[in-house]
């Protein structure tokens, strides 16, 4: 049998493949030894690189523990920081809030106040508006009146000041000459409604007719010259003072006739003259009296007569006569009464004492009421005329 069929290999073939495996086998040590070195040469070179990347790791780790700890400081000085910021953000908010507090408090009171003065002005305002308004239509009422209203105002007028004078000065002349200037301005005016003042008018004329006025400026005329004599009147007592005689002049030869010492000698003389008054009276004297003694009693007199004009000015007769009597005590007091410049003095005081200051006016003050009621007065006369007319147109067939 060979050996291609039945697929044994030849001897030969076999030895062959022996001795090569074996060759191979041989050689094979040498090749892992050198591996085992490299892979050891290889590990070692690892080792040394991985400690040194170790090293360098903790370095590396050291120097980034430090920066760590660098920057939490640097954290926490942050955070404290913002603490603080935070607790004066928390002082700011509560000072603003404060701020505000008070500003809303203003400004409610500003609001307030604006509002009251508002209030306030704003009535005031209306006040004006009213006021002006009715001034306004016063003023329109005045321009629209006719020459008549004008007359009829103008006797209001006149009628006003007749009752002034009268009642308050007790000047009857100007109250009658007012009331006949109030007559005519109606008569003037043509209104026929003033017909009933006219009357009063009439009626108030006769009343003031038949008044005797008193002559005040006389009285005052007449006190004022007791006043003048005061200087003249001789005082009771005696006192010191020059004579009233007067000196007679020298000739004018005379004393240049005169050496210097003799006209002082006689100045002397003239002086002592008259010093002392010596005046026989029934009555005791007391003491002499001295200049400025005598200038107070005749002020004193001088006085009580001023009183007196005043009190007849105010129309106050018992004030009046008071004084008047005072005056009149007053010298028969200090004065000498037999000479005739004192008796002509107390005469005349007691005519004074004999009038009557005070006088009751009549009241003349219908024409002005009636006059002040014009409107009405005229609805009357229209209201009568009118019914004349239907009468009239009644009869009429």
């Amino acid at each position: 049998m060979s050996n291609e069929n039945t697929g044994i290999e030849p001897v030969d073939d076999v030895v062959d493949a022996h001795q090569t495996a074996t060759g191979q086998f041989e050689k094979q040590p040498e090749k892992s030894n050198w591996y085992g070195i490299g892979t050891i040469a290889l590990v070692l070179l690892l080792a040394v690189i991985g400690f040194f990347f170790l090293q360098q790791l903790r370095s590396d780790q050291e120097g980034l523990g430090g920066e760590l700890e660098r920057d939490d400081k640097k954290i926490m000085q942050i955070g404290d920081q913002l603490t603080n910021l935070q607790s004066q953000v928390s002082t700011i908010q509560s000072q603003m809030a404060t701020i505000q507090k008070s500003l809303t408090n203003k400004e409610t009171k500003f609001e307030r106040s604006l509002t009251e003065f508002t209030e306030r002005h704003g009535e005031k305002l209306n006040l004006a508006k009213e006021e002006l308004s009715g001034a306004i239509g016063n003023i329109h009422r005045q321009l629209g009146k006719t020459r008549g209203d004008w007359m009829v105002a103008d006797a209001e007028y006149l009628l006003t000041v007749a009752n002034q004078r009268l009642h308050l000065v007790g000047d009857v002349k100007t109250s009658v000459i007012a009331l006949e200037a109030a007559d005519q301005r109606l008569r003037e005016s043509g209104n026929p409604g003033v017909f009933k003042v006219r009357e009063a008018i009439a009626k108030e004329l006769n009343v003031l007719k038949d008044i005797k006025p008193l002559d005040i400026v006389g009285v005052i005329a007449r006190i004022r010259a007791l006043e003048n004599q005061v200087a003249t009147l001789p005082v009771f007592l005696p006192h010191a003072g020059k004579g009233q005689q007067a000196v007679p002049e020298k000739d004018e030869v005379v004393e240049e006739e005169l050496s210097g010492m003799e006209k002082i000698v006689e100045s002397a003389l003239e002086d002592i003259k008259g010093l002392v008054i010596i005046r026989r009276t029934g009555r005791s004297v007391g003491a002499v009296l001295l200049p400025e003694e005598v200038a107070l009693i005749r002020e004193d007199l001088k006085i009580k007569l001023e009183l007196a004009r005043f009190s007849l000015v105010q129309r106050d007769e018992r004030l009046y006569k008071s004084n008047l009597s005072d005056a009149k005590a007053w010298v028969l007091e200090h004065f000498e009464q037999k000479t005739p410049t004192t008796k002509k003095f107390l005469a005349e005081i007691d005519k004074l004492e004999q009038i009557a200051v005070e006088m009751q006016f009549p009241d003349i003050s219908e024409s002005l009421s009636l006059l002040q009621n014009i409107a009405t007065l005229r609805l009357e006369t229209e209201k009568k005329q009118l019914e004349k007319q239907q009468s009239e147109q009644e009869e009429t067939p």
